[in-house]
């Protein structure tokens, strides 16, 4: 009596086995990746808090997919999951956060069987292929995008989108398999271009010279070292007629910060970070969106932001001999 129990149990668990494998695989046996470049130029119009311009993206994905032979519907499902959270819905458009500033997107994708959808959405029945059931290689057409992109914070020149997941996406033979393979990846790039623009420094570096310093004068991390002052330098900002002057904006920093005080700029020297501060001494944190020197342009969209500079010891000990040099670039914001 055990051992016809046993019997069966195996033979309903290779049963079980077989009626479960309905996930399907990409049939060069790894994940296709499809690029999308959204790069365009808005108008100034369009450079407003929720407005923005819908891009048509249509291409051949070139990517074939295979299901498991088997008893069922030659249709499948598909489903586009995103790492990042919905945050913002329009009717049917589901917006996710592009770049961590200024810009928001939704995608829509048509299909010639089905209609439209709007990803990120789970088990699309799509259209049918003679190949589903059978094991065989059928085509995967999502070769008519568009996405919308929306304006969250206006800004100044450009916005560089450097190239990021948007959605994975799965095909499955039913509505109810989980989804655990990625058959392709959508991804995205592109730089966003609006006609507000301001120069810095006549297109030229900014160069600030902190002098000669004594390397024994760097005796506690996070402070100044002895006998030194902050450097007071001019940033010279010219804006062009797109811009409304005057006009209120802010400048701040983007760069490597030290990973011990993230207030400061790394530098080429382990032993020593650069802070950037407002006129007023309050310091300009590098890659915060809050932290930033407020200016106002004249009439003619001209100004000049005072700003200091100095350097820091990041460890307590005496920084080896020699130059050492901080990046940074300079954006400029409406206020």
């Amino acid at each position: 009596m055990k051992l016809w129990i046993m019997l069966i149990s195996v033979a309903g668990l290779a049963f079980s086995g077989n009626g479960l494998a309905k996930t399907c695989v990409n049939a060069n046996g790894s994940i296709s990746i499809v690029n999308y470049d959204l790069t365009t130029t808005l108008t100034t119009d369009q450079n407003r808090p929720g407005s923005g311009t819908e891009l048509e993206k249509s291409q051949d994905v070139n990517i074939g997919a295979r299901c498991p032979a088997g008893d069922w519907d030659k249709r499948t499902y598909r489903t586009y999951l995103s790492p990042y959270p919905v945050i913002k819905t329009e009717g049917e458009w589901k917006y996710l956060q592009l770049d961590p500033d200024y810009i928001i997107g939704a995608m829509k994708i048509h299909d010639a069987t089905i209609g439209d959808f709007y990803p990120p959405v789970e088990y699309v029945h799509m259209g049918g292929h003679d190949e589903v059931d059978t094991g065989g290689v059928f085509p995967v057409n999502d070769s008519h995008l568009v996405f919308r992109l929306q304006i969250v914070k206006p800004f100044i020149g450009t916005v560089v989108i450097p190239s990021r997941l948007m959605f994975n996406v799965y095909i499955t033979t039913t509505d109810h398999e989980p989804v655990n393979t990625v058959v392709y990846k959508i991804i995205y790039s592109g730089v966003i271009s609006v006609p507000q623009n301001c120069v810095i420094n006549a297109g030229q570096t900014v160069t600030v010279d902190l002098g000669k310093l004594y390397h024994g004068d760097f005796r506690q991390a996070g402070q100044m070292p002895d006998n030194v002052r902050p450097k007071t330098f001019n940033v010279p900002v010219e804006c062009n007629g797109d811009v409304e002057s005057p006009a209120q904006l802010t400048l701040r920093l983007t760069g490597t910060a030290d990973s011990r005080y993230p207030q400061a700029l790394a530098t080429d020297n382990p032993d020593v970070g650069v802070v950037v501060t407002r006129e007023d001494g309050t310091p300009l944190t590098p890659n915060v969106f809050s932290s930033h020197a407020p200016f106002e342009t004249d009439i003619s969209g001209k100004a000049n932001v005072t700003l200091q500079a100095y350097p820091i010891s990041t460890t307590g000990l005496s920084p080896e001999l020699g130059v050492f040099t901080a990046l940074a670039l300079l954006r400029i914001d409406f206020a």
